[in-house]
C-alpha cells in the first residue's frame, strides 16, 4: 500500500498513519495526507495510469492512502469514471467560456460523496472495522450506506429531521441505521463525533476524517485525464488541465478534495499548473464566502437556510482549507440566491440533459454570476462539478415546474393541452 503521513493543515505537525487519527492533537486542525511523491514519481506516470483498463477510482490506487478493495465488494469497486463533456448549448446562454460538465450524478448512489465513502469503507475493511458512523444532510449518509452495504459493514447515519425524503429512503433501503436529530447538520456532526470518541466507532464525517478529501480528490484526477483526452493530447508524461473548476461548497470538503487532487498531480510533475477553483455558496449558507469577502481566515457561523440542503452548513468543518483552495489557485467564492439555484436546475436539465439537485445546480448559477461580473474570459475552459442527482430532492424541482394537465384521451384534447 502507498506510504503516507498526516500533516496538520494549521500547524504543519506530522504524524503517522493511525486509524484513530481525525484531526491534529495539538490544535484540532484538519489533517492532510502527504504521499511519498518521489517514490510515486519513480514508479508511475500519467501514461501508466491511463493505460489501466480499470475505469474506477481504483486506477489511481498508487495515489491513494488505501489499497484496492476485493472484487467481492461489488459496487464499491465500480465508483468513478463519470461522464465529462462539453455543453455548447450552455455556452450559447452567453457565459463567455467553453463549458464542460463533470457529471457525478452517475455514481452508484448518485452523488460525488460515493468517492469519499468508498475510500473510508476500504480503509475500514483493511483495519477490521465493522461499524462506521457519519453525520449527513443526506448524500454522505446515502453514500456511506451504499458503500458499507457492498462491503458487508454496518453504517450508522445521523441526519437532521428535515432531511429530504428521497435521501432518507435511500439510506434506509441500503440497510443503514438511520437516526434523525432535532436540529441542523452541525448538531448531527457533534453527536457523531462524541459517539466515535466514547463508543469507539469509526467516524466518516466530512471535514473530520482526513480520508474523505482523499476520495474526493479522485474527481480532479479524472478531470485531468478526461480533459487531456478531449483536447487530443497524449497522456505520456503530463496531463492537461482546464482553466477553472466551479465547485458547490457547504462545509468546504469537496473544494478541499479537488484542490488536494490537483496539488498531488502538481507535486508529481504530472500537470504544469493548478486550475482556478471557484467555490459557490448559497446566500442563505455562506459562512465561508463571507470570510472570503471580508478577507478573514476566521469562519463565523451562520444560521443556515437554503433550498440546497447538501450545501447547507451553519458551522463549516473544513472552511480554512476551502479558503486556502481558492486563494492558492487565484480563484474565489461567489454566492447565489435560492431563486438562481432553482433557475440553474431547470437550465441544466433542459439545455444539458443533466438533472441535478439544487446544491449541484449551484455551480451553473455561480458561473452565471461570474459571467455577469465580467470575471470569465471568453477563452476559458470552465468545468462545472455537478455533484448530485435531482431525484434526491424532487420537492425542489416541483417548485419550478408547472403542473401537468389531465385530459381526455383524444387527439383534440392533446392538441389543445399542448397549445
Amino acid at each position: 500500500m502507498t506510504q503516507f503521513q498526516f500533516r496538520c493543515s494549521v500547524c504543519a505537525a506530522t504524524s503517522r498513519d493511525d486509524i484513530g487519527a481525525y484531526v491534529c492533537a495539538r490544535d484540532g486542525g484538519n489533517l492532510d495526507v502527504v504521499l511519498d511523491y518521489e517514490a510515486l514519481r519513480a514508479a508511475h506516470s500519467p501514461k501508466s495510469i491511463s493505460s489501466d483498463p480499470d475505469g474506477s477510482i481504483w486506477r489511481y490506487q498508487p495515489l491513494l492512502p488505501v489499497g484496492t478493495p476485493p472484487e467481492s465488494t461489488g459496487t464499491l469497486r465500480t465508483v468513478g469514471d463519470t461522464p465529462y463533456f462539453r455543453s455548447q448549448r450552455l455556452e450559447s446562454k452567453g457565459t463567455g467560456a467553453s463549458v464542460w460538465i463533470k457529471d457525478e450524478t452517475r455514481l452508484p448512489t448518485a452523488s460525488l460523496k460515493d468517492r469519499a465513502s468508498a475510500v473510508v469503507v476500504a480503509h475500514a475493511l483493511e483495519n477490521g472495522i465493522e461499524r462506521i458512523i457519519t453525520a449527513s444532510t443526506g448524500n454522505a449518509g446515502v453514500a456511506l450506506a451504499g458503500m458499507a452495504a457492498a462491503a458487508g459493514l454496518e453504517a450508522v447515519v445521523v441526519a437532521p429531521e428535515n432531511a429530504p425524503t428521497a435521501k432518507v429512503a435511500q439510506i434506509l433501503v441500503y440497510g443503514a441505521r438511520l437516526v434523525l436529530v432535532r436540529g441542523g447538520y452541525s448538531d448531527a456532526f457533534d453527536l457523531t463525533v462524541r459517539a466515535a470518541q466514547q463508543l469507539g466507532w469509526y467516524c466518516r464525517n466530512t471535514g473530520y476524517n482526513p480520508l474523505t478529501a482523499e476520495g474526493k480528490k479522485t474527481v480532479a484526477f479524472e478531470i485531468c485525464e478526461k480533459f487531456t483526452r478531449a483536447s487530443g493530447e497524449v497522456a505520456n508524461d503530463r496531463w492537461v488541465v482546464p482553466d477553472r473548476v466551479v465547485v458547490p461548497v457547504g462545509d468546504g470538503n469537496i473544494i478541499t478534495g479537488v484542490h488536494k487532487g490537483f496539488k498531488d498531480l502538481k507535486a508529481l510533475g504530472w500537470i504544469e499548473s493548478v486550475p482556478k477553483l471557484t467555490g459557490v455558496q448559497a446566500k442563505g449558507s455562506a459562512a465561508i464566502a463571507n470570510a472570503w469577502e471580508s478577507h478573514s481566515a476566521q469562519i463565523t457561523p451562520v444560521v443556515a437556510k437554503t433550498v440546497a440542503d447538501s450545501i447547507s452548513a451553519a458551522r463549516p468543518s473544513d472552511g480554512v482549507r476551502a479558503l486556502r483552495a481558492a486563494k492558492e489557485t487565484d480563484g474565489g467564492f461567489v454566492t447565489v440566491t435560492d431563486e438562481a439555484i432553482l433557475s440553474a436546475m431547470s437550465i441544466l436539465a433542459r439545455d444539458a440533459g443533466v438533472y441535478a439537485e439544487p446544491a449541484a445546480s449551484a455551480t451553473y448559477a455561480g458561473l452565471r454570476e461570474l459571467s455577469e461580473r465580467g470575471d470569465i474570459s471568453p477563452d476559458e475552459h470552465v468545468v462545472l462539478l455537478v455533484t448530485g442527482h435531482g431525484l434526491k430532492d424532487t420537492d425542489a424541482a416541483l417548485q419550478i415546474m408547472e403542473s401537468a394537465p389531465a385530459i381526455e384521451p383524444t387527439l383534440d384534447a392533446l392538441w389543445d393541452a399542448l397549445n
